[in-house]
């Protein structure tokens, strides 16, 4: 390399992030227990070569793992070369199929050629082709500079000419022949990495899928873990289980972990029961067992009547994962959890939302570095996966008991941090308390009317039979409307309609570029219309009609509780948040859910809620003012936008006010505004400049709130909910510019959904004080909807409002919008509000 100054001169310089790494790759291979070889002066691949010629004068096999192609001229009867990338294991065979040479050839081949990755020069016009056909004949580089003289035409010119060159690249691609390195055969054995500090570090990188691979599994309960002994029982008699109820009944903390044959808590049975007072001891009771063990089990029954007083009792605080489940499930059998003190997934959560998973296991590995048995591993996947009760005692108890200790563990873990970072309040005031909240409402559901949705369901069948048939009309031929390579095909070759954005395998046919060909062309827009039928009908309708419980007539969906990144609830099975109000289908989909009989519905929405906290927030004056004269928002900004008198002012310049003042909250662009409003971005653009004139109190937030997630990397909500924003500083501008956006958006909408919550809470608790029978059924987004007593509403609901409005104290009105009636879609403003 100091002979050629011009080696590898055009490589760029190295990411000054990669080089960053190098210090803690070094780490990783310590930790690992691997052999690690430097020498200065000398690059990697002469390290390797020295290393693959020692091996091979020991007598062993050598395997190179590279994808460059120098490490070729090594192989031998005894060196072979891995490349990974490709998947190829390269020995003498393999490199003569490849370049027509052997091992030993390659080196003078590639001098011939030269590599402009590493600005070898080779002979200039001379490629593969052709060095591989000059050292088939003459064997070698010297002897093809030996017969320059009868090489015809320009590569015979060229030789001549760039002789030196030639045996310069010979040298530079040559690997080194002597390195001197302290060379021990005994260092290079393979060893087991040194696990303490190979966990610390892959957890200080999160490379936790990497660490779950490498770290053993902890299958033997009768071993010690970091030299505490596990102690994992299983019960089999009347006596045990008499033994350890006397237990139970005097501890203080008791992790719940029921096993089951279904992820369906509303159709689940129940096959056992975990049960831990302490860190590193469990105990299993096997109850719905069905495969042949060696271990008996005790009637379900008997085991139910013994742990209801226990799991009964409030004063035993009860710790679980996902503890919502249990409380589900158990309640099917007569038991109910009371005392609900810590939720592992909730409080991993609270501490940080982004986070890509709240389970168990991952939380073990991530926090304990302790890998532990997935359920995969126990019950098997795909078409060879099982039911819980299908798995013999033995292995489920060691699995369910490390389920039940490890909450332990872990709580004993997240508790502090919880504390260190202020998330108490929110954690043990809120999330936790709403887990019952939300059990309760997903045990009583919501009745649909099954009749009706089967005939809708029809109806859309028709309806989107005449829109396929309209939109081959429109097309002027048959095609597939799901396919999106045909339907490309015909919206843009066929109707030569303008292409909006290109992906990787051809142009974009999705929502929003349909929408933005409607105004051009009828097709994109009836598409849309074909989507939603199509949409509606298998997500809502068909899924629904699965749904329902045939005993009750109703479903009851799952509200997700760490799922959002910005404290909002989501719904599961089936989703109820995102059925379509704006549009007929939609609508005709709502009118499916009623209340029971002699009840009513009766929604109470926050209104503009966003906007509220958005004036509480930043202060500002105007937007405040606004708020606190009962003016309609919209209204008011459109005023200030376009400098005209309320009276005057248009439905259309009030939507766009709208799409300004909830646009800003998500921290909209003015090139996104004007993609949103279809209007020129400069135009946008002075639209938001007015916008923040008027509401100078809203910029300057903006701006404090950006400066601070800069210097803190994360975002609160009024409650202490956190945000982190690892890419706020990133030089990456479309990274850094999302960042910005959620730092805006997340107080707003993180307050929201804390408000929410907290309104739930004091509802429950009223509902039960008063001896309310209305039942809270439904939370969407800002909107929660109850089955109320025909009687009973005109008393019950002025109470929801004003509890929903006095839920967390704003600096300006909360409003809560009531609506009535005997289905969700024919909802009207109810009188009393």
């Amino acid at each position: 390399e100091r002979a050629y100054e011009a080696y590898k001169a055009t490589r760029p310089e190295p990411d000054p992030d990669l080089l960053s790494q190098i210090p803690v790759a070094k780490e990783v291979v310590s930790a690992l227990s691997l052999a690690r070889f430097e020498q200065a002066g000398y690059e990697a691949d002469d390290l390797i070569a020295e290393l693959s010629r020692q091996a091979a004068a020991r007598g062993h096999q050598v395997l190179i793992v590279t994808s460059d192609k120098d490490a070729l001229q090594l192989i031998s009867d005894q060196v072979r070369v891995f490349n990974e990338p490709k998947g190829i294991v390269y020995d003498r065979e393999a490199v003569r199929k490849r370049y027509g040479v052997e091992p030993k050839e390659l080196v003078d081949m590639f001098a011939l050629m030269g590599d402009v990755s590493d600005n070898v020069p080779g002979v200039p016009g001379i490629g593969e082709k052709t060095a591989i056909k000059l050292i088939q004949q003459y064997g070698s580089l010297e002897e093809v500079l030996a017969h320059t003289q009868e090489i015809d035409g320009k590569v015979g010119e060229a030789l001549r000419t760039h002789e030196r060159e030639a045996q310069l690249s010979r040298r530079l691609i040559t690997l080194a022949g002597s390195v001197p390195l302290d060379l021990s055969w005994e260092r290079c054995q393979v060893r087991e990495p040194n696990f303490p500090v190979l966990t610390f570090l892959l957890q200080r990188l999160e490379f936790l899928s990497l660490l779950a691979e490498l770290l053993p599994v902890q299958k033997d309960p009768n071993i010690s873990v970091g030299g505490r002994p596990l102690r994992y029982h299983t019960v089999s008699s009347s006596q045990e289980l008499e033994a350890w109820t006397e237990r139970w009944a005097r501890a203080e903390r008791l992790a719940v972990d029921t096993e089951t044959t279904s992820l369906d808590p509303h159709g689940a049975d129940l096959v056992g029961i975990a049960l831990a007072m302490e860190p590193f001891e469990a105990v299993y009771l096997p109850v719905g067992h069905q495969a042949l063990s060696r271990t008996t089990q005790l009637p379900k029954a008997q085991v139910c009547n013994v742990l209801r007083p226990i799991l009964a009792n409030p004063a035993i605080h009860k710790y679980g994962q996902n503890i919502k489940y249990d409380l589900a499930v158990l309640r099917r059998f007569g038991l109910e959890l009371e005392g609900l003190a810590f939720d592992t997934m909730v409080a991993s959560y609270c501490l940080n939302p982004s986070r890509a998973t709240h389970n168990l296991k991952a939380l073990a590995l991530d926090l304990l570095g302790e890998r532990m048995t997935t359920i995969a591993e126990l019950i098997g996947k795909g078409s060879k996966q099982r039911t819980m009760d299908q798995v013999p005692i033995e292995r489920v108890a060691s699995y369910a008991c490390a389920d039940a200790e490890m909450v332990l563990r872990l709580a004993d873990r997240l508790a502090p941090l919880l504390k260190e970072k202020g998330l108490e309040r929110l954690f043990y005031d809120v999330e936790m308390p709403l887990v019952k909240v939300l059990a309760d409402m997903e045990q009583i559901g919501i009745a649909v009317d099954v009749p009706y949705l089967k005939e809708l369901g029809q109806q859309f069948v028709e309806e989107m039979a005449v829109l396929q048939r309209a939109i081959h009309r429109l097309a002027g031929q048959e095609f597939n409307l799901n396919s999106p390579k045909q339907l490309a095909f015909i919206l843009f070759e066929k109707l030569r309609l303008p292409v909006i954005r290109r992906t990787k395998t051809g142009y974009s046919t999705d929502e929003e570029v349909l929408q933005a060909l409607s105004p051009s062309h009828d097709l994109p827009a009836r598409l849309m219309d074909y989507r939603e039928l199509q949409k509606l009908k298998s997500t809502y309708i068909d899924a629904l009609l699965e749904q329902v419980d045939p005993a009750t007539g109703r479903v009851h969906t799952s509200f997700n509780q760490t799922v959002t990144a910005t404290g909002r609830l989501s719904s599961s099975d089936p989703n109820l948040q995102n059925i379509p109000i704006r549009s007929e289908p939609g609508r005709k989909t709502r009118r499916a859910f009623l209340p029971r009989r002699g009840y009513s519905l009766l929604s109470a929405d926050y209104s503009q809620i966003d906007l509220r906290v958005l004036a509480h927030v930043s202060k500002d004056t105007a937007l405040c003012a606004a708020f606190q004269r009962g003016e309609d928002i919209h209204t008011a900004t459109a005023c200030e936008i376009f400098g005209v008198a309320p009276q005057d002012i248009s439905p259309a310049q009030r939507r766009m006010a709208k799409s300004i003042n909830f646009g800003l909250v998500y921290g909209v662009s003015a090139f996104g505004l004007s993609q949103q409003l279809g209007i020129p971005k400069e135009e946008s653009a002075r639209y938001i400049e007015s916008y923040f004139t008027r509401y100078a109190g809203v910029k300057a937030w903006i701006e404090r709130t950006l400066v601070q997630a800069r210097q803190q990397g994360y975002v609160t909500t009024l409650l202490g909910r956190v945000r982190y924003l690892p890419e706020i500083n990133s030089t990456n501008g479309s990274m850094r510019g999302f960042a910005e956006r959620t730092a805006i958006n997340t107080p707003i909408q993180g307050t929201s959904a804390d408000l929410i919550k907290v309104a739930m809470l004091r509802l429950h608790e009223a509902a039960q004080r008063l001896g309310w029978s209305t039942r809270m059924l439904v939370q969407v987004h800002d909107e929660l909807v109850f089955e109320v007593p025909s009687a009973e509403l005109p008393e019950v609901a002025p109470h929801i409002q004003q509890i929903m409005q006095q839920a967390l104290p704003l600096d300006i009105p909360v409003v809560v919008d009531l609506k009535a009636g005997d289905n969700w879609r024919d909802l009207a403003p109810y009188a009393g509000s």
